[in-house]
């Protein structure tokens, strides 16, 4: 079983960025361009991020009143089960929390774009 949870990013946030914070966390497989990263926890979490060239719409439905043209899509999927000892939600939570560190761009995070589950604008970080 797997989920997929979709960050939504404005320009502020680059690759650059999303490469620095997965080297920081420690990610185990990382395959990393100027114009994508990626990174596989060892919870099994992973993430793919890459620039959006043709479609800026923002698909989360609950976007806690922000609108912005997207930029950076960042793809995170959850495989289970878990290695003992490991949590993907904490490594999301870590991973989220970096990017927060490291810009000032605004984004949501939704499972399925249906349930927003972090966002960030002026007011910074906000968890659901």
């Amino acid at each position: 079983m797997s989920l997929d949870i979709h960050l939504e990013a404005d320009e502020r946030l680059s690759i650059t960025t999303i490469h620095k914070a997965l080297s920081e966390l420690g990610v185990l497989d990382t395959d990393n361009n100027d114009h994508t990263a990626e990174g596989i926890f060892e919870s099994g979490l992973s993430v793919s991020a890459a620039y959006e060239l043709n479609d800026h719409t923002l698909y989360a439905e609950d976007t806690k009143g922000m609108t912005f043209p997207v930029a950076i899509r960042c793809y995170i999927r959850i495989k289970w089960p878990e290695p003992e000892g490991f949590s993907a939600f904490g490594d999301l939570e870590r991973f989220i929390k970096i990017l927060t560190t490291k810009t000032d761009a605004n984004f949501v995070v939704s499972f399925q774009y249906e349930s927003t589950l972090y966002w960030r604008n002026s007011d910074g970080l906000q968890v659901a």
